[in-house]
C-alpha cells in the first residue's frame, strides 16, 4: 500500500486545455501510417533481436538437458525484476525526450539524456555490488533444485557483473526512440546478437581452444553482446545522430540536476512499480510452476520464448504509440497522438490475433523447434494453445497503455497491472494448478482473465481523454 501511495503521488497533474491543443493536425491516414510504421518496425526488429539473445542461448543450452534450460529460465525470470528498475529510467527518458523534441527544444532533450546516463551508470554499479553475492541465494529462495540453483545463480552472477552495460544499452535505446530514431537501436541490437551468438557458441561448447563452460558460456555471450552494444550507443550519441537531435558531447548537463531527476522520477517510478509488480508476480508464478517439476518449468520457459513472436510486435506498436504521443503532445497536437495510437491498436490486434490462431493449429511444430523431449513438448503444446486465446486482449492493453505512458499517465497502467497480477492471475493460477490439477495449461488460463481485465480498464481510461491535458 505504501508503494501504491508513493506512485499515486508521483502522477502527473492535469493541465487546463489550451486553444492550440484543441486544434487537430491536418494528417491524412497515409501520414499516420507512415509515422507509426517508421517507428514501430525497427522497434519490432530490435526487440526480436534482443529476445533472440535469450532464444539462441536457450536453443544452444537445450542440448545440455532440462536442468540447464531451467537454470537459464529462472535466471531470466529474476532479470525481469531488474528490468523494472531500468524501466523507471527508460520510461521517463523516452517520455521527456519525446516532449522536448516535439516542442523543438533539443538542448533540453540532451540534458535529459545526460541525466539518464548518470542514473543508468549508478544503477549498473549497484547491480554488480549487490547482485553478484546475492544471485545464488535468490535463485534458491524460488525453490529451485540444487542443480538449477548452481547453474542459474552462476548465470546471474555473470550478468550482474556486466550490469552497467545492460542498463546503458536499454536507457540509451529508449532515449533514441523518444527522439524518433528507432533504427539505430535496431542496428545496434543486430550487432549485440552477432557478438552474443559468436561468443556463446564458442564458450558453451568449448571451441577454439576454450573450455566448455555450458550455461556460464551462455551468460558470457550475452554479457559480451550487451557490452558491445552499450559502447556502440555511447559512441554514436557522443557524436550525435542525423535522425535524432541528441548528443552526449559537451560539458553542460553532466552535473546532477535534482529538478530534472524529479521529473524523470515522477514519470518513471510508476512505470517501475508496474514492471516490479508484474515481475515479482511472475516470480511467484514461477514458484507455482517449479513445484510441478523441472520438465514443466522448462516447458514454461520455451512457451514464453515462442510467445515473444506475438508479444514483441505488439510491444513495437506500443512503443510507437508512446513516442508519437509524447512528441505530438509536446507539439500541441493531441489529435495526431490519438489517431496514431488507435492505428497502432488495430495493427497490433491483427498481428497478435493471427499469431493466436497459429499457436492453436501449429503448437506441436513450435515446441519441437526447441526440444524433442516428450515430457516437455506434451506439456508445452497444451499450454501454448491456452495462451492463444489471450492474444487480442493483450494487444489492446499493451498499445493503449503505451499511449497513456507517452502522455505521462504512468500511474494507471501500474495500478491495473497490479490488480490484474495479484488479484486475478496469481490466485487463479494457484487454484487451477493446486486445486483443479490442470498443470501449466491451467496456470496459463489465469492469464486470459487478467489480460481481459487490463484491456477493458485501459480502454475506458484512454477513451476518457484526460491524457491529452497532462503536464510532465
Amino acid at each position: 500500500m505504501a508503494a501504491t501511495r508513493r506512485a499515486s503521488s508521483a502522477a502527473p497533474a492535469v493541465a487546463p486545455a489550451t486553444p492550440a491543443a484543441s486544434v487537430a493536425p491536418l494528417d491524412d491516414d497515409r501520414t499516420i501510417r507512415r509515422l507509426v510504421f517508421n517507428l514501430a518496425w525497427p522497434v519490432i526488429v530490435e526487440q526480436l533481436l534482443q529476445t533472440a539473445v535469450g532464444v539462441v542461448d536457450l536453443l544452444m543450452v537445450s542440448h545440455l538437458g532440462a536442468g540447464a534450460i531451467a537454470g537459464v529460465g529462472v535466471s531470466v525470470q529474476v532479470l525481469f525484476v531488474v528490468f523494472a528498475a531500468v524501466a523507471a529510467i527508460a520510461t521517463g527518458t523516452t517520455v521527456l525526450i519525446a516532449r522536448f523534441i516535439g516542442a523543438n527544444t533539443p538542448a533540453e532533450a540532451s540534458r535529459v539524456l545526460k541525466q539518464s546516463v548518470l542514473l543508468a551508470v549508478g544503477l549498473g554499479i549497484f547491480l554488480a555490488v549487490a547482485g553478484i553475492p546475492g544471485a545464488k541465494p535468490l535463485v534458491a529462495a524460488l525453490g529451485a533444485d540444487p542443480e538449477v540453483v548452481e547453474l542459474g545463480g552462476g548465470y546471474l552472477q555473470i550478468v550482474f557483473l556486466s550490469g552497467t552495460a545492460l542498463t546503458l544499452s536499454f536507457v540509451l535505446s529508449a532515449a533514441l526512440r523518444g527522439a524518433g530514431d528507432s533504427r539505430t537501436p535496431m542496428l545496434v541490437a543486430l550487432g549485440i546478437n552477432l557478438v552474443n551468438v559468436a561468443v556463446a557458441f564458442v564458450l558453451i561448447f568449448g571451441y577454439l581452444g576454450f573450455p566448455a563452460l555450458g550455461v556460464a558460456g551462455s551468460a558470457w555471450g550475452a554479457a559480451a553482446g550487451r557490452t558491445a552494444g552499450a559502447l556502440a550507443l555511447l559512441l554514436i550519441l557522443l557524436g550525435g545522430t542525423r535522425k535524432a537531435d541528441l548528443r552526449l558531447g559537451g560539458r553542460d548537463g553532466w552535473l546532477p540536476d535534482l529538478a530534472l531527476i524529479r521529473r524523470l522520477a515522477r514519470i518513471g517510478l510508476p512505470a517501475m512499480g508496474e514492471q516490479l509488480s508484474r515481475s515479482l508476480g511472475m516470480l511467484l508464478f514461477s514458484t507455482i510452476v517449479i513445484a510441478l517439476g523441472t520438465a514443466v518449468f522448462a516447458a514454461q520457459r520455451i512457451t514464453f520464448n515462442i510467445l515473444s513472436l506475438s508479444f514483441l510486435p505488439g510491444f513495437g506498436f506500443a512503443m510507437a504509440a508512446t513516442a508519437l504521443t509524447g512528441q505530438a503532445l509536446g507539439g500541441q497536437m493531441p489529435e495526431r497522438a490519438r489517431r496514431a495510437t488507435w492505428f497502432s491498436v488495430r495493427t497490433a490486434g491483427l498481428w497478435m490475433g493471427t499469431m493466436g490462431v497459429l499457436f492453436l493449429v501449429a503448437a506441436p511444430l513450435f515446441m519441437r523447434l526447441f526440444t524433442n523431449d516428450p515430457a516437455i513438448t506434451e506439456v508445452g503444446i497444451d499450454a501454448l494453445r491456452v495462451l492463444a486465446f489471450g492474444q487480442p486482449q493483450v494487444a489492446v492493453a499493451l498499445v493503449l497503455a503505451g499511449g497513456l505512458r507517452g502522455a505521462g499517465d504512468t500511474r494507471f497502467p501500474m495500478l491495473i497491472t497490479t490488480v490484474s497480477m495479484w488479484l486475478i492471475r496469481l490466485p487463479l493460477a494457484w487454484f487451477f494448478v493446486t486445486r483443479m490439477g490442470w498443470g501449466l495449461a491451467g496456470a496459463y488460463a489465469s492469464f486470459i482473465f487478467g489480460s481481459t481485465l487490463e484491456a477493458v480498464a485501459v480502454y475506458l481510461r484512454y477513451r476518457a481523454g484526460k491524457w491529452q491535458r497532462l503536464k510532465v
